[in-house]
């Protein structure tokens, strides 16, 4: 049996922080039915877009990347009679996930209080940039918006560039995860209380928790300057660096680690020159460090660097362009990326399975993303209503 298998998940997410989240329960066997506006579909699947053929299929890199293994309803939401069809969904359902602005489905008249009423056993999650209430509470919020305001921009750029976002969508991801970790935190309470639960998860909260240490120097009077890829203590050797054929991470966390580096790269007297000793002298003499310190990295490969290091008990790593990641053979051990074959042309489509491994549970699906309405009259059917019925809805625009 896989963890969520017979959970039944109404998903009413766009884009990619709460498609995302309902994805990761699809992968351990919940039943996702994603709700589209008929015609268009999810807003995601036009953003990261590919090439025409997927296009056309109203595929584009996010959306691939957050809706495979659910089925497609097309449900006009703003239509009188969308509000019967969502009842009857909600009725029998476990799950329900929005990422609206906050209010929106109170407005529509499908909030978390006219919910409950039918489905008292129902967990309703809320994914928004700043939670229910507040000042912020109704602003539009994107992941680099999230970024500027949790002080994560703050910490990242150096002083010659000033602050940088991440260049992946990191806030919208680990909003995602803390949805869906929410969400398997409020099923497993319902089974020993009966009860369901209303989850209201803020971004610009989930972007703060994953600068907490950085907020917490600042509270105690240390707020950390830009230092780009460098230690936050601010050791040169701890940082990005030029090899024979690409870029090396190297990140020694204590001055053993350091010490070490010196024998590593074959420099030895380093470890005795009264500018390289302690970590003060490193910062005083850095230009100095660094040019002993290319110098001899210059020497090797990244990959070579990466393994020597390891051997020494130094963390470092090679800088991996994309491609490269795709084709690590330590990603495709795991079984980290996996495919299904399109519906529409029959090509492969990859998705990243779950990080994490189950003992007697295989994580994914084989399901490909669907097409806009794929579902509709399958899902309808399943809730009593008539094929009549469901060409009346969709005469009337209603699917």
């Amino acid at each position: 049996m896989r963890t969520f298998e017979g959970v039944r998940v109404i998903d009413f997410t766009q884009a990619i922080a709460g498609p995302f989240a309902t994805f990761q329960l699809a992968l351990m066997g919940a039943d996702v039915i994603k709700i589209e506006q008929p015609g268009s579909g999810d807003q995601g699947r036009q953003m990261y877009p590919l090439d025409e053929g997927l296009r056309a299929s109203g595929f584009s890199a996010i959306y691939l990347s957050a809706n495979a293994g659910k089925r497609s309803l097309t449900l006009d939401l703003k239509h009188s009679e969308a509000g019967e069809i969502i009842r009857r969904l909600v009725r029998d359902a476990d799950v329900v996930v929005e990422n609206f602005k906050a209010g929106t489905m109170d407005r529509m008249g499908h909030g978390w209080d006219a919910l409950r009423k039918i489905n008292p056993k129902l967990i309703y999650c809320a994914v928004t940039g700043f939670g229910q209430n507040g000042p912020r509470a109704q602003a539009a919020a994107y992941d680099p918006t999230i970024q500027a305001l949790s002080g994560m921009m703050a910490v990242n750029g150096t002083e010659e560039t000033g602050p940088m976002r991440v260049g992946a969508i990191v806030v919208d991801m680990a909003s995602a995860i803390s949805a869906s970790f929410a969400i398997a935190g409020a099923l497993f309470k319902r089974e020993r209380t009966g009860e369901g639960a209303m989850i209201d998860l803020s971004m610009q909260d989930v972007g703060a928790t994953l600068t907490s240490p950085n907020l917490l120097q600042t509270a105690f009077g240390l707020e950390p300057a830009l230092m780009g890829s460098r230690s936050l203590s601010g050791n040169p050797v701890a940082d990005t660096h030029p090899t024979k054929d690409g870029i090396l991470l190297l990140m020694p966390a204590i001055e053993a680690q350091t010490t070490k580096v010196w024998s590593v790269i074959e420099r030895p007297e380093m470890g005795n020159d009264a500018r390289f000793v302690t970590l003060e002298a490193r910062i005083a003499n850095e230009a100095a460090c660094l040019a002993l310190l290319h110098e001899a990295l210059a020497e090797d490969s990244s990959a070579n660097w990466e393994r020597r290091f390891a051997a020494a008990g130094v963390p470092a790593a090679e800088v991996l362009r994309l491609p490269d990641v795709l084709d690590d053979a330590q990603i495709a051990h795991r079984g980290t990326i996996k495919e299904t074959i399109s519906s529409f042309d029959g090509r492969a489509l990859p998705y990243t399975n779950t990080p994490f491994k189950v003992t007697g549970e295989e994580t994914g699906t084989d399901c490909p993303p669907p097409i806009v309405g794929a579902d509709t009259n399958t899902v309808l059917t399943e809730i009593g209503y008539s094929d009549m019925d469901i060409e009346a809805y969709r005469a009337k625009g209603v699917v």
